[in-house]
């Protein structure tokens, strides 16, 4: 009886190993297809990557985006990313958490390089609705849109509406410049009266929160860059500039 129940261990065993090396044989060229960004599943079921709590919820998502592409052993060209299912999980992370940074700069600064800039055009959305928050440095992820848009996409329209929106946001510690940036889009699209008078206005209206330097800026952008040398010769503003 022992015999018979030791033979039948190994006839099971060899017939385990000889289907798993069959089974070997017939799916060793087989690899794992990247099947591109999948659907981001309804807001309210977002917490369930976490068990129910948002931030790790928030971190396995994010985790997730950054490596979607690079999976069974191949790498995927950002230009085969599918960017507007791809937005629908970063405004998906953004429910989570509206607060962290780490998914806008991934957004910005990862998916900005891709090689067709074109393909990035539905990202600028969600990089304006972040941008346009008061809280922390938000207004970065503006900005760096209006560079993509600008001079990746060579899109001046897109631009100067995010350029727009960035100069309303609330948000006193941003930088000068970023209230500068229409004016400079405006003066590259020929518009140089409207720019004129809008870098005129702030010069008029901001004296007391303007650095020197960037006083100095001001003017003398609009003197060698928006005026010409017979324009400056003549306007008050383009004297003594140091």
């Amino acid at each position: 009886m022992a015999l018979t129940q030791e033979n039948c261990v190994k006839a099971f065993l060899t017939a385990a190993v000889v289907l798993n090396i069959g089974l070997w044989f017939s799916v060793r060229t087989v690899q794992a297809k990247w099947v591109n960004v999948p659907p981001a599943p309804d807001k309210r079921f977002a917490a369930a990557y976490g068990l129910g709590d948002a931030e790790l919820s928030y971190r396995a998502v994010g985790i997730m985006i950054q490596n979607m592409g690079d999976t069974g052993g191949r790498s995927a060209s950002l230009s085969d990313y599918n960017y507007p299912e791809l937005v629908k999980w970063f405004f998906l992370e953004d429910s989570l958490d509206p607060l962290s940074n780490y998914v806008p700069y991934l957004a910005a600064f990862y998916f900005g390089g891709v090689q067709h800039p074109e393909l990035f055009r539905p990202v600028l959305d969600y990089l304006e609705t972040v941008g346009k928050r008061s809280e922390g440095e938000k207004w970065r992820f503006l900005a760096h849109a209006i560079y993509l848009a600008r001079f990746e996409m060579g899109d001046s329209d897109k631009a100067l509406q995010l350029a727009n929106e960035l100069a309303t946001v609330n948000n006193p510690k941003m930088p000068h410049w970023t209230r500068q940036m229409r004016a400079f889009i405006m003066n590259a699209q020929g518009k140089k009266q409207a720019a004129y008078a809008l870098l005129l206005e702030m010069l008029k209206t901001d004296p007391k929160n303007l650095a020197p330097n960037e006083s100095n800026f001001l003017r003398g952008y609009i003197c060698e860059r928006i005026l010409d040398k017979a324009e400056a010769d003549l306007n008050p503003i383009c004297k003594d500039i140091p």
